[in-house]
């Protein structure tokens, strides 16, 4: 199991120039698409989607958290916790084992069992945020 934290920046400003840029263009790009794929119907974010479409520059307090106020930019940052899973199979049960005589059973080593894992990334975070 592999956790990660995602952090996004979102420059307000820059989408806010970039949404009247495309609205003064938008006659001239006609019948044209961009070459992108939807979002499934079945895939999360459709799922969280509210019934009420935020425009350009409105964020929902409920998920957006914003960056200092007195900053001389708006900005407002998104996080998320992405976690890979991975088989902890007898590899890296080995592999545990092989850095456990190596470095000492108290070490902090990468290849742990899933729930000593998440809760040392849970502690990390919980320590970085507080």
């Amino acid at each position: 199991m592999d956790y990660s934290l995602l952090v996004g920046i979102h420059d307000v400003e820059r989408a806010e120039q970039e949404e009247v840029e495309s609205e003064d263009n938008e006659g001239d790009d006609e019948g044209e698409s961009d070459g992108g794929i939807g979002t499934p119907p079945d895939s999360p974010s459709n799922t969280l989607d509210s019934t009420k479409p935020l425009s350009p520059g409105e964020f929902d307090p409920t998920i957006d958290v914003y960056a200092i106020k007195s900053a001389p930019r708006k900005e407002v940052y998104f996080m998320a916790v992405i976690d890979i899973l991975q088989h902890y199979d007898a590899k890296k049960k080995a592999a545990h084992a092989a850095k456990t005589v190596k470095h000492g059973a108290g070490a902090e080593i990468s290849t742990v069992n899933p729930e000593q894992y998440s809760k040392r990334f849970y502690d990390f975070i919980t320590t970085i945020l507080s």
